[in-house]
């Protein structure tokens, strides 16, 4: 399902700089929720076209327009990888911030890596082995519902224990079985 997305620059009049110049702000919304962030461009407030959203400046005007092709790209990319994507998100991606993840396997593998490194450190392998096989019988549990991956809004208790009957439909032990759950 595609989300309603868009996007909007403008400019905060309220806070020009001592040259006279003002930032160029980006809001993105999607599915009617927003975030904002600066683009990192500046122009002088009387160059501003509120209804176009552009400068008088063709150049600022062309670095704002592969902005609004890279944020595009990013929200295509998102949707496919993720399977949905916020306005949060996006922004995330367009200002190279490192998020924590939003979706249950993107965690698992983070979590992974991190048991891969701490295994290394202490020379046991077991729990990064044991990490593998839950985070592969998550994964095809998923794709039996149809889904890639789940956001961690969309986890509910019957999640939980359909997770937990498929799990013994594999013939896994109880303890497996909790740390899978876990």
């Amino acid at each position: 399902m595609r989300s309603t997305f868009k996007t909007l620059y403008y400019i905060n009049r309220s806070k020009v700089k001592a040259d006279g110049t003002t930032a160029i702000m980006c809001r993105v919304t999607v599915d009617g929720k927003n975030s904002v962030f600066a683009t990192g461009y500046y122009c002088n407030p009387k160059d501003w076209k509120a209804k176009t959203g552009e400068v008088r400046d063709a150049r600022t005007n062309n670095l704002l327009e592969a902005l609004r092709s890279r944020i595009e790209t990013s929200y295509d990319k998102l949707l496919k990888d993720a399977g949905m994507v916020t306005a949060e998100m996006l922004k995330n991606e367009i200002t190279c911030v490192a998020t924590v993840p939003v979706t249950l396997l993107k965690a698992g593998e983070e979590e992974r890596e991190k048991l891969r490194i701490r295994s290394e450190v202490i020379n046991s392998t077991s729990s990064y082995r044991q990490s593998k096989s839950s985070q592969s019988y998550l994964h095809e549990y998923l794709l039996s519902l149809g889904m890639r991956d789940i956001a961690f809004e969309d986890i509910t208790e019957d999640f939980g224990w359909g997770y937990k009957l498929y799990l013994k439909s594999k013939d896994c032990g109880a303890g497996h079985i909790n740390h899978c759950l876990t």
